[in-house]
C-alpha cells in the first residue's frame, strides 16, 4: 500500500515520495540529504497514533529507515542522535537498501514477484549469513582491499539495530537481528595508532612551512580533539584566561568540553587563517567557523579527515613509511593521550580531556604505553646479572 508521506526536494520543487522510489546508488547522496528533513517525523506517528494499533505494515521500506533514524528515545533532544548520527546511519541502511534492490543476486536476495517498496519483509535468515559472509571479502575498503573489522562492525551494527527496530514495530514477523553472528572488535585487530614524541616533533618540523596543514596537527596533536570536533569549531567557541585560549567543542553525545590552545598552537590557528585570507583579530560574537576551505566554506568531517589523512600520508618519514602503522588523523588523538601520559598525566584527567565517557577506552590508547611503563623486566634494571654484562 502505498502513502502520501513525502519530503520536499528542493533542487526541483517537486514533492520526493518515501513510499514509491526506485532507488538507485546514484540518488543517496540527494535522498540523505532530503531525509535528514526531521519535519515528516511526527506527522507519521500521529498516523500510527491514530490507527490504535501501531500498525507500521503500509509503510515503505525507505519510510521505515527514515522513522528508524529519527526515533527519538529521549524528551531531551541532545540526548537523541545528532545530525551527523542520522547523516551516518541514513547512508549505511541506503546502501544496504541499494544491495537488495539492485544487486541481491550477490547473497542470493531474489525480486521476482515482490514488493519492490517492501524488501526488508522477505529477507530471511539465509540472507543475513550470505551478507555477513560477503561483507568480509568484498574489496571495499581503503585501497580496494576489504573492508577493515571496525568497519564490518559498524556496518553490521546498524544493520542489526534497524532489524531489531522493524521486528519490535511489527514490520517484519522474524526477529533477523538474532541470526547475526558477532562482529567485536578484539585487541588484535585494532590498528598500531600510537604515536610518541619524538615522532611528534618529527611530522610538525615536516609540516611546519604548510600553515594549513600545520595548523590542523598543531591543534588535533595538543587538544586530542576529534576531527568532527575541529571540523564545526566556530570563532564564538574561542574564550580567553590568564593561562591562554580555552576552545569549547561539542563531542559525542553533544557533550561540550574545553580543549586548552596553548599561545603557540593559537598563532598556527592565525596562520591558517591568514593563508586563507581571513579575519585574524577574532570577536567572541563572530558566530563563522574556525577552520574553513579555501572557498571560506566549513568543512565536512569526512573531507577533513581524508585530506588530513591524505597529507599524513605524503609525509616522508620512517614511521610513516612503516607497513605495520597505521597513521590517520585519529593517530594524533591517540598521541595526545600517550604523550599526556608520558609527561605523567593521571589516566582519569586523560579520560576527561579526550571526553571518554569509560576510563576503559582511555586504556585502549594507553595500552601499550602502560604495559611498557610497567613490563616487570624493568625491575632488572639494578640486577647483579645486568651489571656483570
Amino acid at each position: 500500500m502505498t502513502t502520501n508521506h513525502s519530503l520536499t526536494n528542493n533542487t526541483n520543487k517537486d514533492k520526493l515520495s518515501l513510499s514509491n522510489i526506485t532507488l538507485n546508488k546514484q540518488m543517496i547522496p540527494n535522498l540523505v540529504h532530503n531525509m535528514l528533513n526531521v519535519t515528516l517525523y511526527h506527522k507519521m506517528l500521529d498516523i500510527i497514533d491514530s490507527k490504535n494499533d501501531e500498525d507500521y505494515s503500509y509503510f515503505s521500506d525507505l519510510e521505515m529507515i527514515y522513522l528508524f533514524v529519527h526515533e527519538e528515545k529521549d524528551q531531551d533532544e541532545r540526548k537523541n542522535r545528532t545530525k551527523e548520527t542520522k547523516q551516518e546511519y541514513l547512508r549505511e541502511l541506503l546502501w544496504i537498501y541499494d544491495l537488495f534492490m539492485n544487486h541481491g543476486e550477490i547473497i542470493s536476495f531474489h525480486l521476482s514477484n515482490l514488493d519492490i517498496y517492501s524488501i526488508f519483509k522477505n529477507i530471511e535468515r539465509k540472507h543475513i549469513r550470505k551478507f555477513q559472509d560477503w561483507l568480509k571479502i568484498v574489496p571495499n575498503g581503503k585501497g580496494n582491499k576489504p573492508y577493515s573489522v571496525a568497519t564490518i562492525a559498524r556496518k553490521t551494527g546498524i544493520f542489526k539495530s534497524f532489524l531489531t527496530f522493524l521486528y519490535h514495530k511489527k514490520y517484519i514477523t522474524k526477529p533477523l537481528h538474532a541470526t547475526f553472528k558477532s562482529a567485536n572488535i578484539h585487541r588484535r585487530d585494532r590498528p598500531n595508532r600510537d604515536l610518541y614524541t619524538e615522532e611528534a616533533i618529527q611530522l610538525l618540523h615536516y609540516y611546519e612551512k604548510h600553515p594549513i596543514v600545520f595548523g590542523f596537527l598543531s591543534v588535533l596533536l595538543t587538544t586530542g580533539a576529534r576531527i568532527r570536533e575541529i571540523s564545526t569549531a566556530r570563532i564564538c567557541d574561542l574564550s580567553y584566561d590568564g593561562d591562554g585560549h580555552w576552545l569549547e567543542v561539542i563531542g559525542k553525545g553533544n557533550e561540550k568540553r574545553e580543549l586548552f590552545i596553548f599561545p603557540n598552537v593559537f598563532q598556527a590557528i592565525i596562520d591558517f587563517r591568514k593563508r586563507r585570507g581571513l579575519e585574524t583579530n577574532l570577536n567572541k560574537n563572530d558566530k563563522s567557523f574556525l577552520f574553513v576551505t579555501a572557498r571560506h566554506r566549513p568543512y565536512s568531517y569526512k573531507y577533513l579527515s581524508k585530506y588530513l589523512s591524505d597529507a599524513l600520508s605524503r609525509a616522508d618519514l620512517p614511521f610513516i613509511n612503516d607497513e605495520n602503522r597505521s597513521i590517520t588523523p585519529h593517530t594524533l588523538r591517540h598521541g595526545f593521550a600517550i604523550i599526556s601520559a608520558e609527561e605523567g598525566a593521571d589516566i582519569f584527567r586523560i579520560m576527561q580531556a579526550l571526553g571518554h565517557k569509560k576510563i576503559e577506552t582511555t586504556m585502549i590508547y594507553l595500552e601499550k604505553h602502560e604495559q611498557r611503563k610497567n613490563h616487570v623486566a624493568k625491575k632488572w634494571k639494578n640486577s647483579s646479572i645486568i651489571q656483570s654484562f
